[in-house]
């Protein structure tokens, strides 16, 4: 059974600061690499158009990029309302931006209900191959568990590697949850 109508699903990207939300916003939606972006004061929004594979359906993601400064905590769950989807976000290079997950995790759910998530490793280009990684892929696949999460993806948004897939990836999720 295929639909060809417009949906709309509202994403929250969620992470500490500087773990390269916007940037991989811009490399999504405008396909380019911003390397000096400002930090987010309270939120942006950016839109993008996709059809999901397979499904012949088309979907307008409305994705939040929430500032993740402490100081935006009092305005960020004003915009976690309505939420379909969630993507935690950390760097690869820092352990607290990881460790700081499960502090997102619980600011998210005191809004809303457990939605459709998946977790995003970013600046996959510079972290050196497989030796000397200061995030082992396993513990990303561990907080993934913890935080209910369908998927671990790492990402360059310098390289853009992975980015089209952590947004078909919550696209699908979203829609399958919707579908069952």
């Amino acid at each position: 059974m295929t639909h060809n109508f417009n949906r709309l699903y509202k994403i929250c990207i969620v992470g500490d600061g500087a773990v390269g939300k916007t940037t991989i916003l811009h490399q999504y939606v405008d396909d380019k690499f911003v390397e000096d972006t400002k930090v987010t004061i309270g939120t942006n929004l950016f839109i993008k158009r996709i059809t999901l594979p397979n499904k012949n359906v088309q979907i307008t993601l409305q994705i939040w990029d929430l500032g993740g400064q402490e100081r935006f905590f009092a305005v960020r769950p004003n915009f976690y309302a309505g939420a379909h989807g969630i993507i935690y976000t950390f760097d690869l290079t820092r352990r607290f931006s990881l460790m700081n997950l499960s502090k997102w995790k619980e600011e998210i759910e005191r809004v809303i209900k457990q939605k459709p998530s998946i977790l995003v490793g970013n600046k996959l280009d510079l972290v050196d191959g497989d030796m000397n990684r200061p995030i082992l892929k396993d513990e990303g696949l561990e907080t993934k568990e913890e935080l209910c999460a369908s998927c671990y993806i790492e990402t360059s948004a310098k390289e853009n590697i992975g980015i089209d897939k952590v947004f078909l990836r919550i696209a699908q999720e979203i829609f399958d949850s919707e579908v069952r």
